[in-house]
C-alpha cells in the first residue's frame, strides 16, 4: 500500500492542470508586456516634451538677451547723440564710403528701401508683422511668421579694430558710429577726433534679423529659428549679413511691442510690429514661440487649439506631431525716459 501511494507522487499533472497553467503564464507575460509598452510610450512621450521644452529655452534665451541689449550703445545711452547713424529718409553719412554705405542698406524695409537699414539706431527694435519685410534674402521664409529686428551696441569692447565693421565711439555725452583705419582702440589717431581712448569705448555696432524658416540646416522637413547678422561693412554687399541658425524646430514667432507714449516709462498701448506710433517709445516686447517635435508620434494627434497675438481664428494643426507654445514678455533695460 505504501509502495503504491509513492508510485501515484511521481505522476505528472493533467492536461486540464497544465493548460490552465499556460494561461496563467500567459497572462503574466502579457501584463509584463503592456507594462514595458505603457513604460516606453510614457518615456517617448516625456523626452519628447523634454526636447521641446529644451528647443523652447534656448530659442528664448538668445532672444530675449539680444531684446534686453536693445538701444545699448555703450557710454551713451541715447541714440538720438549718436553722429552719423541715419534714420529713414535721411541721406547716409559721409564719413562712410560708397561700399559701405551700401553695406548698410542692404537689408532695407520693403516699404522704404531706400533706407539705411544698419545704421537706422532710432529703431532699436523693429520687425515686420506676418511678413519678412526686408530687401536682403531669407533661407526660405516661413510665410505667416513675424520678423524681429534688433539694433545695439555689442557688450564687450574689442582688443582690436576691425576694417571690415563698423563701430560706435561713446563717451557720456554722445558718440559715433565710424569704420576704424586702424586697430588699436586706445590710439587716438583710430577712432573719431575728440574722443580720448581713456574717457571714451569703442563697440561694435550689431544689427539682428531674427525670422522663421520652413527649413533647417539638416532637414528641409524642421522647420527653424534662423537670423541674418550684419558682420561686413566693406566687402561685397551680397555678404554683407550673415545668415545663421538659432535652433531648428521652431515653426512660428509672433511679436507684440510694449509701447509708452506719453513718456513716463510704462506701457500704453501693444502694437504689432511696423506700427509703433510716431510719439513711441518701445519699452518692452512679447514674444511668442510655437515648437514643434522634429518626428511625428505614431498614434498621436495633435488636436490642441492654437490662439496667441493678432491670430484671429483657432489653428488646430490636427496631425501627429507634439507642440508646445512658449510666451515671455521682454523689458527693454535701455530705454529712454
Amino acid at each position: 500500500m505504501i509502495a503504491s501511494t509513492i508510485r501515484m507522487r511521481q505522476f505528472g499533472v493533467s492536461l486540464i492542470e497544465l493548460m490552465v497553467a499556460m494561461v496563467i503564464g500567459l497572462f503574466l507575460i502579457l501584463g509584463a508586456v503592456t507594462v514595458f509598452s505603457q513604460s516606453r510610450s510614457t518615456y517617448r512621450t516625456a523626452e519628447s516634451v523634454a526636447r521641446l521644452q529644451e528647443v523652447g529655452r534656448l530659442a528664448m534665451d538668445v532672444v530675449e538677451t539680444d531684446v534686453r541689449m536693445a538701444n545699448f550703445w555703450g557710454m551713451s545711452n541715447h541714440a538720438d547723440y549718436i553722429d552719423n547713424r541715419t534714420p529713414i529718409g535721411q541721406s547716409p553719412p559721409a564719413a562712410l564710403d560708397a561700399t559701405q554705405q551700401a553695406n548698410a542698406a542692404v537689408c532695407g524695409t520693403t516699404t522704404a528701401p531706400s533706407n539705411y537699414f544698419v545704421l537706422n539706431l532710432d529703431e532699436y527694435v523693429g520687425g515686420s508683422n506676418n511678413s519678412y519685410g526686408l530687401t536682403c534674402a531669407a533661407n526660405n521664409y516661413l510665410a505667416g511668421t513675424d520678423t524681429l529686428w534688433i539694433r545695439r551696441a555689442n557688450g564687450t569692447q574689442p582688443a582690436a579694430l576691425d576694417s571690415t565693421r563698423i563701430y560706435l565711439q561713446t563717451s557720456r555725452i554722445r558718440g559715433t558710429l565710424f569704420v576704424p583705419a586702424c586697430t588699436d582702440p586706445t590710439d587716438q589717431g583710430c577712432i573719431p577726433a575728440d574722443y580720448l581712448p581713456p574717457a571714451s569705448q569703442s563697440r561694435e555696432l550689431e544689427a539682428h534679423v531674427y525670422y522663421v524658416s520652413s527649413r533647417s540646416t539638416n532637414r528641409n522637413d524642421v522647420p527653424s529659428l534662423r537670423r541674418k547678422r550684419f558682420a561686413n561693412a566693406s566687402g561685397a554687399p551680397g555678404n554683407a549679413f550673415v545668415d545663421e541658425e538659432i535652433v531648428p524646430g521652431v515653426e512660428d514667432l509672433q511679436v507684440r511691442l510694449g509701447v509708452d507714449t506719453n513718456g513716463d516709462t510704462n506701457i500704453d498701448q501693444y502694437v504689432n510690429p511696423g506700427a509703433v506710433p510716431a510719439n513711441g517709445v518701445v519699452v518692452s516686447a512679447t514674444i511668442w514661440l510655437r515648437i514643434r517635435a522634429e518626428e511625428p508620434e505614431i498614434g498621436f494627434v495633435n488636436d490642441t487649439g492654437f490662439q496667441y497675438a493678432d491670430m484671429g481664428a483657432v489653428v488646430t494643426p490636427g496631425d501627429n506631431y507634439r507642440r508646445i507654445l512658449l510666451t515671455k514678455t521682454i523689458h527693454i533695460r535701455n530705454t529712454r525716459a
